[in-house]
């Protein structure tokens, strides 16, 4: 049985950094379409369909957090779920919170900057 557990944990360390490597270049992707293409993000970012497709996007990336342990996976845990939810349950609240708080590539370089922390801050 000694054997199986450094290769188990070997796995779990390569499935974690596959996980981060994704879901930071999800973001970066993301953000940088709402930086370079900000009128087509909105038109795309308006619909109800889209953004309840991304709310479930969201929550399917947020599943991994569950089973991995420690302050870094709950902190995305929290994040890609309240989003997630926010955006399959309200999709319309979030399309109008969206278009009057800021521009659109004010959320681009959000999503920039949110990726950056989670490739700088992962475990």
């Amino acid at each position: 049985m000694e054997r199986d557990a450094p290769a188990s944990n070997s796995l779990n360390r390569v499935s974690r950094t596959i996980y981060i490597a994704v879901l930071a270049n999800f973001l970066l992707i993301s953000g940088l379409c709402h930086v370079v293409a900000p009128s087509s993000t909105d038109h795309w970012m308006s619909n109800n369909r889209t953004v309840r497709s991304m709310g479930a996007v969201l929550l399917v990336l947020a599943i991994p957090c569950v089973l991995w342990r420690g302050w870094y996976f709950w902190t995305l845990l929290l994040a890609l779920a309240v989003s997630g939810i926010w955006r399959l349950c309200f999709p319309q609240n979030s399309i109008r919170a969206q278009q009057t708080l800021y521009p659109r590539h004010v959320h681009g370089l959000l999503l920039i900057g949110g990726a950056f922390l989670v490739w700088a801050l992962r475990p």
